[in-house]
């Protein structure tokens, strides 16, 4: 059956061009339900909903006045003149790579899905376009040839294809997850767009495989595989998401936050994303931008109180992974030790814990540490259960010992 939110978005978007079938569009049955040649409109939608398609729609579809290679070139221009962060990033590649864009191969369906996404959520257009631009930067930057640099370019501009296969009101006004279901829906996105691009377009299958890597990370607590073996395409789209995610905020030391999240935990990125990260924070600080940043008492106790609550969830952890309450629930237990564990560990190895009067210049860098751990202290519950929830009481209820002490709660002493 056709997706109704894809299909929704490009009923949408034919109110704003023209998106005309190119050929018959038939039932399983072969019973013809729109004709070659006729622009798509309303009319059509339910007949879409209610039968199932001999061929996929969006292979049967073309956006003849939709999203072009001018269109894309003039967005990246204009978002490159009005967000400084991006030209911080982009800057030293900026006309090689605008001049790029018109040479990326442009497939009928995802030109189609580019239309609808401008038409429906002109923000996530913008994302990818952006995205776009970083990954072309970030590879040019890695030192890769014009083929490799705009393969990234393509894998940034399409990675959020499969965004517009799910519910689109899922995140709430802090872009975090409305709930679990939610979640769940968010965590399949990467891989229905790596099997909407395998299946309906000619791209490489390198490109495909990295659509559908773009979230995971390289110590194995992404999704949606939770994968440890991820390409080089794919690990680069990783980073240019975290990249996103923090030049969202606006705020000037961006760079500099998404420069830590990217060598906080030394397994999930490549040196050459916290690299970049570097340089186009020094490109964006000779701006002459000052963040602004709370009292120095403020920020320590802060930076205490997460380390309190991670080596209170460390102790819930290691208790409920010795307590053999299931096998299922002792993996997932191990798995948050882990993840715990390394974070407290860099943090140590950064020395941001240490004694109040020796962190010094490192005031910053604390800051930034406490707004990144604020960040991953609140996802990880659903990043590590996202796949299955389907918990007894008493599961949920020695998970939810870790979760609370991690929140910095006061926790009773656990009983038998």
């Amino acid at each position: 059956m056709t997706n109704p939110h894809v299909l929704a978005s490009i009923v949408r978007a034919s109110e704003q061009c023209e998106i005309v079938a190119h050929q018959d569009i038939l039932d399983a049955n072969g019973v013809k339900l729109w004709a070659k040649n006729q622009p798509i409109s309303r009319a059509l939608q339910q007949r879409l909903l209610e039968r199932k398609l001999q061929q996929p729609l969006e292979s049967c579809l073309r956006a003849e006045d939709g999203v072009t290679h001018a269109a894309l070139t003039e967005q990246a221009r204009a978002l490159l003149d009005t967000k400084p962060l991006l030209l911080s990033g982009v800057g030293p590649w900026a006309d090689a790579l605008l001049a790029d864009i018109g040479l990326l191969p442009l497939h009928p369906v995802a030109q189609l899905l580019l239309t609808a996404a401008r038409s429906n959520t002109p923000n996530a257009y913008q994302h990818g376009v952006m995205s776009m631009l970083l990954a072309g930067a970030l590879a040019t930057e890695a030192g890769g040839d014009r083929y490799q640099v705009r393969l990234h370019m393509l894998g940034g501009l399409l990675h959020d294809l499969g965004e517009l296969y799910i519910q689109g009101d899922y995140l709430t006004t802090d872009g975090l997850p409305v709930d679990r279901d939610a979640w769940r829906q968010i965590c399949v996105h990467p891989r229905v767009g790596e099997m909407l691009l395998q299946r309906q377009t000619d791209y490489p299958r390198e490109l495909c495989r990295a659509v559908g890597e773009h979230h995971e990370r390289g110590n194995g607590i992404g999704y949606p595989a939770r994968s440890r073996q991820i390409s080089r395409l794919g690990r680069s789209l990783a980073a240019v998401e975290v990249f996103m995610g923090v030049l969202g905020t606006e705020h000037p030391d961006a760079w500099e936050h998404a420069g830590l999240a990217v060598r906080l935990l030394p397994s999930e990125f490549d040196l050459a994303a916290a690299s970049f990260a570097s340089h186009a924070a020094r490109r964006h600080q000779a701006l002459g931008s000052q963040p602004s940043i709370p009292a120095p008492d403020e920020i320590w106790a802060r930076a205490q109180s997460h380390k309190s609550a991670i080596q209170a969830a460390l102790k819930e952890s290691w208790l409920l992974g010795s307590l053999a309450v299931s096998p299922r629930l002792t993996a997932e237990a191990g798995l948050v030790f882990s993840i715990l564990q390394e974070l407290l560990l860099a943090c140590d190895a950064l020395g941001l814990w240490a004694p109040r009067q020796l962190v010094g210049e490192q005031l910053h860098e604390l800051h930034l540490v406490n707004q990144e751990l604020n960040y991953r202290m609140q996802v990880l519950p659903r990043v590590v259960c996202w796949m299955d929830d389907r918990w007894s009481g008493k599961e949920q209820a020695a998970l939810d010992r870790i979760w609370g002490a991690l929140r910095g709660e006061r926790l009773e002493e656990a009983t038998s």
